[in-house]
This record gives C-alpha cells, sequence and structure tokens, in this order.
C-alpha cells in the first residue's frame, strides 16, 4: 500500500497547516505567572536519569475523525512541544479519534542546570525560540528589563520560574499539545467547544539503559521497546492497514523515510547509536516487533508477536516493566492502594511462558483516603 500524499498549497490554496507551523506571537498576559492545578501523577523512582511515560488521548464523542491534513498538524505539534518541553519523543501513532505517544523524560533538575550561571538566562531565552517568535521574545525580554529597573526583581523570578516549570513535565507537554491543536481544529471547522474527552492517560514505562551499555539480546522482551512496537502497531490492529510500514502518522513510518527525530527516537528505544540504525541492525531489530500484520493468525507473545491484541494495561495501567520496577513504584505509591494489597506486580492478562516473568503490570490506582 502506498503512503497518502501530503497536503498540496497553490497560490489560491494557501497551506492548511501554516498557523501550526507558525511560532507563537506576541499575546495579553504572557508574562503573567503560571498557575497550575495539583495532578495526581506517577513520578519517577530515584536514582532514575529519565523516565518514560505512555501518554494517550481521545476525541470527545460526536467528534468527525482526523482527516490527513488534521493528523498531519497534530504530529507536528506532538514534536514542537517536546523540543520545547525538553522531552524526547520515542515514537507515536496519530489516529482518526486519538493519539499515542511515548516519551522520555529527563530528570529536571539536571536537564534546566544548562539555565544556570551568568549566560544561563540568555540561553533560556534562546529555546523559547523553539515555540515562540522573534518578536515574543524580544517583548519578554524587555519587560524583565524594565522590571529589574524598577527594582521589581520578584517579578523577573516569578516570570523564569512559570517558564521552566513547563519544561520536563508530561502535564504541561500533553496540555499545551491538546489545547494547541484544539485552538487550530475549532478555527479550521468554525466550531467552538471541547475537543479532547477529559484528561490525558499516561502509563509510566521502565526505559533503557544508555546506548552501547545493554547487554541482553536485542530480541528479547523489554518494556520500552514492547510498549513503542504496541504503538506502532495501532492502525494494523485496527484494520487500517495490513501492514505498520503503510500507514504514515507513526514514529516507525517517519523512520523508514529517513527522517532524523523518528529514528533517534527508536534508536533509544532499541538500544543503539543512530549511526547504528541501519548498518548496526537497530531498523532491523525494531522491524522484528512491528513486522504483524492483521491477516496472520495471531502468535505467542514468547515469539515477540502477538501485540495485534488489545491491552488495557498498555494504556490504561499505571506502570509497566520488570517486577523489580513495578514493585519500586507499587512503594512510592503505597497510600494508593488498599491496605490488604501485598505487592503491585502483576503478570499482563492472558500472557504465559517467559514474558509472564520479564514484564509486569501496575493497575488499580486510585486516590488515598482523605
Amino acid at each position: 500500500m502506498s503512503l497518502p500524499s501530503k497536503p498540496t498549497r497553490t497560490p489560491t490554496n494557501p497551506d492548511p497547516l501554516g498557523p501550526v507551523k507558525a511560532l507563537t506571537g506576541p499575546y495579553m498576559g504572557m508574562t503573567d505567572p503560571v498557575r497550575r492545578r495539583r495532578m495526581r501523577r506517577v513520578k519517577s523512582l530515584p536514582g532514575k536519569a529519565s523516565t518514560s511515560f505512555h501518554i494517550m488521548s481521545r476525541l470527545c464523542e460526536g467528534v468527525p475523525f482526523f482527516d490527513e491534513t488534521e493528523k498531519e498538524a497534530l504530529v507536528l505539534i506532538l514534536r514542537r512541544l517536546a523540543r520545547f518541553c525538553g522531552l524526547k519523543l520515542l515514537t507515536y501513532c496519530v489516529m482518526g479519534n486519538h493519539f499515542h505517544a511515548l516519551v522520555c523524560v529527563p530528570d529536571k533538575t539536571e536537564w534546566l542546570k544548562q539555565f544556570d550561571g551568568p549566560e544561563g538566562e540568555s540561553q533560556l531565552f534562546q529555546h523559547l525560540r523553539t515555540l515562540y517568535s522573534r518578536a515574543f521574545v524580544e517583548l519578554l525580554v524587555a519587560q524583565i528589563s524594565r522590571w529589574r529597573q524598577e527594582g521589581r526583581e520578584d517579578l523577573v523570578t516569578g516570570c523564569l520560574k512559570g517558564i521552566k516549570s513547563r519544561l520536563c513535565d508530561i502535564s504541561m507537554f500533553s496540555k499545551e499539545v491538546k489545547a494547541r491543536f484544539a485552538c487550530w481544529y475549532n478555527k479550521r471547522h468554525s466550531r467552538c467547544g471541547a475537543l479532547w474527552m477529559g484528561r490525558f492517560k499516561s502509563v509510566l514505562v521502565e526505559g533503557n539503559p544508555p546506548a552501547g551499555t545493554r547487554t541482553s539480546n536485542e530480541s528479547e522482551p523489554d518494556a520500552l521497546k514492547v510498549m513503542a512496537a504496541y504503538i506502532d502497531l495501532n492502525p494494523v490492529r485496527a484494520g487500517l492497514v495490513e501492514s505498520a510500514h503503510d500507514y504514515r502518522w507513526s514514529g516507525w513510518s517517519s523512520a523508514l523515510t529517513g527522517d532524523k527525530e523518528s529514528i533517534e527516537g527508536l534508536c533509544q528505544v532499541v538500544g543503539c547509536e543512530a549511526k547504528q540504525w541501519s548498518a548496526g541492525g537497530g531498523q532491523q531489530s525494531y522491524a522484528h516487533w512491528v513486522s504483524e500484520r492483521r491477516k496472520n493468525q495471531p502468535q505467542s507473545l514468547d515469539s515477540g508477536r502477538g501485540l495485534l491484541e488489545t491491552m488495557r494495561a498498555f494504556s490504561q495501567g499505571v506502570a509497566i516493566g520488570s517486577a523489580e520496577f513495578v514493585e519500586g513504584v507499587f512503594v512510592q505509591c503505597r497510600e494508593c492502594f488498599g491496605e490488604k494489597r501485598k505487592t503491585g506486580a502483576r503478570p499482563l492478562h492472558g500472557i504465559t511462558g517467559t514474558w509472564r516473568k520479564s514484564i509486569m503490570a501496575l493497575r488499580e490506582l486510585r486516590q488515598p483516603n482523605g
């Protein structure tokens, strides 16, 4: 199956993605403090340099399915917001009425150190250019300069703190992706009102060691690789295409076209460097996990297949990974579970053999009492 053609533009048919590609300009309230509502989310485990999450969000009932242009727009927004927030977009899949994204969140304290020191503030303003226009940044710099001249260092501190609070945070990332896309979508269709069905869902996924340090067989299952393949196989599972590479709006399909960002994301998934993607077998290794076709009889997960079966724990669970990893998350969130519960790790439903021991799930997260 050939890939759909990209949207075309002519002098009488301007690029419909123009507003999505444009950088954000100045607006009223741009220097106001960021006010955040407290949200209950599972955080990374102590000692972990980075954390991976599977993020998913679905449209409200009654909203038409995305067309090709709208899927393209959502991919662009996901990528730009990931760069701005300091996240690594490992892979993604934009479907007709929902999207999936697998992102790696760095340690926030360490990542923000690049904005410390005498040159840190100018580096922060430079980073803002990944999302905001030159006019926006220049006005922000001028406002901060006026505050300092007036001796209002408290306003400067609050403004810079608000900017930094949006970085390395999946809640802010998901919120802004959905808000920016909804604004563009509603304007395109002359509609108003909510577009997305409630808050996003997120599942904590055990990550891999840095590239070059893995010792396990690349064909062996691990949570990050399996979750990535599960996401890229969504259109096959939904019966839209026969093979995952036939669906254009996914990380795997994009990597096959040579897209650098998608290749780097999947290299992190399989544990190789970008230069090893083709020659080193990184592409071949990941292709093993996304090679299942809908017309084939589903096979056992022990052989690296069977990901066409829907697994609720992959999108509605709390954490996915080894027993040790999941138990660590359980201990961290102990107050969110019943007093009688002794352990957190549970096997994936319907899975037998080696997978039953290598990948576990944590489910049934509840609000703490009181």
